[in-house]
């Protein structure tokens, strides 16, 4: 089982000391500028500008210049540039995503529940779910922090951190306008302005629009199924008060009223027999039915639905940070608001027949504050932060299941079913029902953190961090049936309250050999709080609180500048042992259909190794590949209904993942400058559920992307034409079990290839 991992650790490390120690006296000097020909990308995910080589934990970090060129669709297309990085989408494209860093992740519909990856716009924590879809428009940069964060942030994570960092007003004016057309009615429209507004205050408003037609074919009534109808746009201002007292502000708002997304049906009955189960090999090939006979059609990219789903997501945000410097060290205060409001409509079951139609409603309000102090003296670094959040989150959800018999309602007598819940259910031996549940949280959230580190010599340097937390949470819930002959029938009631404390640590140790070269290794302890299902429960009993996670990471990296600053190798090996992991499963019940439910498995590990290569091998050409290799297991899970999941592997971790680029650019004759570029993208082998059922999953794959562009050498224009998914890939981007429910799964289609075009101009 670890045999792959020891070998890609082996080969990794076993490398690094030749090359550090070939690097650590060399012959004759190098020349400065010859040193850093990859040139610098400078991150904040220690809280302070340093170089991306000399920061010692995992991070994957990308310009927005890199960002453009990659032209991606949106946040979730980040899993194709960083190595160990998976985003599913539970309830299809355009809904909050399913974010795993190393194997580590949830893929809960719910929005009341986090997951132990955290996304971060600015310094701002995106603390509901439902919000953390957004489109990549005017950044500075990306980066992807791996493993457990807390020691440095107000707000912690198990798994890891996504922070997207806007670009900032600019001293001079700029401007800058860039549209893109392509197939299936594709249409984007992105652009900013920035410049000073008086000698002490900077601005800059961006914006990005989006509208498609949709990849899906809906044969129910024929129309286009899978678009968009999306805008995002910030403001922001940069305030110089004094020498000593600076500003940095900003709004951001997402706008999002566009059909719902389209799932694709996968029976798992016999065409022959309604009652009986399909085998694994019939259901992968989509030779059954759902529990009304519906099969899908066959083509991968058709669906028949008669639900009109649509998707209406309003959500803004502001920030404002303030900075006091002071002889030594410095104050800062980031003041945060949030607020979403979201109504989603889906044809859970995928088929002309009112069999299954749920609706989510959420509205969420969180209001956060974070101190932090910090300062350097001599050798040494040190941060002391505090954090307060206090979160509110509201959600209407109905559940309507077999629709189709509701007629039959005014034909039986509620009478003549005293002791039954459902009459129509008992008529026609369906559970036919409208169900809605509605529930609201409260979430409170103090920390106390701090991280140091020092240099003990001008080759070692060790960090120590400490963090507490405590997280109270408020729960209520309610829920009902509301039948035409009955009126509304009262299920349950259920409120609870939960407080969770815990101290973490990180403990850290780098070694410099030279400039440019980096070994270090630590280990972290992480941890995120327990809470409560919100989805759709039919007893009190169901509803059991689940408990907070624990992780201790282990890591070991290198970071080394080659061949003349003209290669760079990133590379790391990673052990994460957790305890009482946070699991989102399908189980059986008493209720009328199967429920999910967030649990706890008793122990579970990922380890693994990635590395990451840049090269510029000629003049122009720039090359880079990451590889990454994960192995998962759930070491210790029984579900409630008696299924045992131990040995599993976990949801959406790929064995094996690769990506890779190869960018050229040169002149072209007078001004003009020309470029082409390739990408790719490589997945092994994933599991959409915990039971690592075959029929949800998704074979390896391979995705391939190409662009050629024309631009001035100034800059100021440019042209290009691109393809995306080259060759037609046709796969599945996450899927969900309803087979105890309708008899059949839900399957998220990925995108179809392509073609488009680009114009752009800048000033």
């Amino acid at each position: 089982m670890y045999r792959s991992v020891l070998l890609l650790s082996a080969a990794v490390f076993a490398l690094a000391p030749s090359v550090l120690a070939q690097a650590a006296a060399p012959e004759t000097p190098v020349e400065e500028d010859a040193t850093n020909r990859l040139g610098t990308v400078t991150i904040t995910a220690q809280k302070r500008e340093q170089s991306l080589q000399d920061v010692g934990i995992s991070v994957t970090a990308y310009t927005g210049e890199q960002l453009n060129d990659a032209n991606l669709s949106d946040s979730n297309d980040l899993a194709r540039l960083v190595p160990g990085l998976n985003i599913g989408l539970p309830t299809g494209a355009g809904n909050q995503p399913a974010i795993f860093l190393r194997g580590i992740g949830l893929n809960d519909f719910a929005t009341n529940n986090l997951g132990p990856v955290g996304v971060y716009v600015d310094d701002l924590f995106i603390s509901s779910p439902g919000a953390q879809v957004m489109q990549v428009f005017d950044l500075a940069r990306v980066e992807v922090l791996k493993g457990p964060q807390g020691t440095l942030y107000g707000r912690n994570t198990t798994g890891g951190a996504i922070k997207f960092v806007t670009a900032r007003p600019t001293d001079t004016l700029e401007a800058g306008l860039t549209g893109q057309y392509a197939e299936f009615g594709t249409t984007k429209l992105t652009g900013f302005l920035s410049g000073p507004i008086s000698s002490a205050v900077r601005g800059r408003v961006a914006f990005e629009k989006n509208d498609s037609d949709g990849y899906i074919t809906n044969r129910f009534d024929g129309s286009d199924a899978g678009g968009m109808d999306n805008l995002s746009f910030r403001g922001l201002l940069d305030v110089d008060f004094s020498d000593t007292l600076s500003g940095e502000f900003g709004v951001y708002g997402s706008l999002v009223d566009q059909p719902g997304p389209r799932y694709r049906s996968q029976g798992a009955l016999s065409p022959l027999d309604a009652a009986t189960p399909c085998d694994t090999a019939a259901i992968i090939a989509n030779d059954c039915v759902n529990v009304l006979g519906f099969q899908n059609p066959d083509s991968f990219y058709a669906v028949d639905q008669n639900t009109p789903a649509y998707l209406d997501a309003d959500s803004y945000a502001a920030q404002a940070k303030l900075i006091w410097d002071f002889d030594g060290f410095s104050i800062t205060s980031i003041t945060g608001y949030q607020s979403l409001d979201k109504v989603f409509l889906e044809d859970s079951d995928s088929s002309p027949a009112d069999i299954l139609t749920v609706q989510y409603g959420v509205e969420s309000e969180d209001i956060s504050e974070e101190i932090q102090i910090a300062g350097s003296q001599d050798r040494l670094n040190w941060l002391l932060g505090g954090f307060y959040s206090n979160s509110t989150l509201d959600q209407d959800q109905s559940l309507d299941l077999y629709k189709e018999f509701r007629p039959l309602i005014e034909s039986v007598d509620p009478q003549s079913f005293p002791g039954g819940f459902d009459p129509v259910g008992a008529a026609i031996g369906v559970p036919a029902l409208d169900y809605r549940t509605v529930n609201s949280l409260e979430t409170t959230v103090y920390a106390l953190f701090g991280q140091a580190d020092y240099e003990f010599t001008d080759q070692w340097r060790g960090t120590l961090g400490l963090r507490y937390t405590k997280e109270d949470r408020d729960f209520t819930q309610e829920a009902s049936f509301d039948e035409a002959a009955l009126g509304a029938i009262p299920l349950f009631d259920f409120s609870d309250e939960q407080s969770d404390e815990e101290v973490s640590w990180k403990v850290g140790l780098d070694y410099l050999p030279y400039e440019g070269g980096l070994l270090y290794a630590s280990v972290a302890n992480g941890f995120k709080g327990g809470g409560y299902n919100g989805g759709f429960l039919f007893d009190v009993s169901e509803q059991k609180p689940y408990d907070p996670e624990t992780v201790t990471a282990y890591e070991l990296g290198v970071k080394t500048d080659l061949a003349d600053g003209l290669a760079r190798l990133n590379a790391a090996v990673f052990y994460n042992d957790y305890s009482d992991m946070q699991i989102f499963t399908v189980v059986s019940g008493g209720g009328p259909v199967a429920f999910a439910v967030l649990d706890n498995a008793a122990n579970a590990v990922t380890q693994g190794a990635e590395i990451e290569l840049t090269a510029l091998p000629a003049e122009g050409l720039n090359l880079s590949l990451g590889l990454a290799y994960l192995d998962t297991e759930l070491k210790d899970y029984q579900t409630d209904s008696g299924s045992d999941f131990s040995g599993n592997a976990l949801v959406q971790a790929p064995e094996w993942s690769a990506n890779g680029m190869a960018r050229y650019e040169r002149p072209l004759f007078g001004s003009l400058l020309y470029s082409a570029q390739v990408d790719f993208s490589y997945q092994d082998k994933v599991y959409f559920t915990s039971d690592n059922a075959e029929p949800l999953s998704q074979d390896a794959y391979w995705l391939w992307n190409a662009q050629l562009g024309v631009e001035s050498e100034s800059g100021r224009w440019h042209a290009a034409l691109f393809a995306k998914n080259i060759g037609g890939e046709e796969y599945y981007s996450h899927g969900f079990d309803l087979v105890d429910t309708i008899g059949a799964n839900q399957l998220m289609l990925g995108a179809p290839s392509q073609i488009g075009i680009e114009l752009g101009v800048r000033y």
